[in-house]
């Protein structure tokens, strides 16, 4: 993938958000708010990963359908009265992430210049 196209993405993905979160501000608006910005994330997602020759599409796809029935299941098994429980759940994982990212790139500095 270029960069240009790298680029583009990122610019598109950015709008995505934007209008996401613009979306999240009315119960109306919510559910399509909510898909924008699950929309761009993706498109970030996968920019990043085949723009900069991290991992091939066949892994993107593999987790876009793992992660897609797991978020299926969860959905039809949660009841809404415990949304607020899932969402912090969720949230933990996506801190979780980070932190392993952060370890990871920590380590390869630690190894690059000991």
């Amino acid at each position: 993938m270029s960069l240009a196209l790298v680029n583009l993405s990122y610019l598109l993905a950015s709008a995505l958000f934007i209008y996401g979160l613009k979306g999240l501000t009315h119960p109306r608006t919510a559910v399509r708010g909510n898909l924008l910005g699950a929309v761009g994330m993706l498109l970030a997602v996968v920019a990043t990963l085949i723009g900069n020759q991290i991992i091939g599409l066949q892994w993107v796809l593999l987790g876009l359908v793992i992660g897609a029935a797991i978020g299926a299941l969860m959905a039809q098994r949660v009841e809404m009265t415990a949304m607020p429980q899932m969402v912090a759940l969720l949230n933990g994982f996506g801190g979780a992430a980070s932190f392993l990212v952060a370890g990871a790139e920590l380590t390869e500095i630690l190894h690059r210049h000991p």
